[in-house]
């Protein structure tokens, strides 16, 4: 909502593309909080990536093992930052997220780089 037409055209066409790949756990929680931008943006999300395959698994273990954390960290914590972690180390491909959230995903040793940052590569 806050991006120029030029930008919000290129990112959707991302997203439509495969290019910006939606873990199936992130969207499904997107379409909780935020069901009217969900309904917007859903002509646009083709397919969603799901924790299905074994190496994504297992690579989610291993992260959790190495922050000695478990899955869940707390009572409202649903593993998910872990689960994107896995995914986008076993894809090789950087995850785009909040400023804020950088350093919990460096702590999990995968590549992740914020909005600004992104665009402005």
């Amino acid at each position: 909502m806050q991006t120029s037409g030029n930008l919000k055209a290129s990112l959707l066409e991302q997203i439509s593309s495969g290019a910006i790949g939606i873990p199936a756990m992130v969207w499904h929680e997107f379409k909780e909080l935020y069901p009217d931008q969900a309904d917007k943006l859903e002509p646009y999300v083709s397919a969603t990536i799901r924790m299905g395959k074994r190496a994504y698994m297992a690579k989610a273990g291993s992260i959790a093992e190495k922050l000695n954390s478990g899955f869940n960290a707390g009572p409202y914590d649903s593993g998910l930052e872990i689960q994107i972690a896995a995914i986008a180390s076993v894809e090789k491909r950087p995850i785009l997220t909040s400023a804020s959230q950088l350093g919990r995903y460096k702590k999990m040793a995968c590549g992740a780089v914020d909005l600004d940052s992104w665009l402005k590569q």
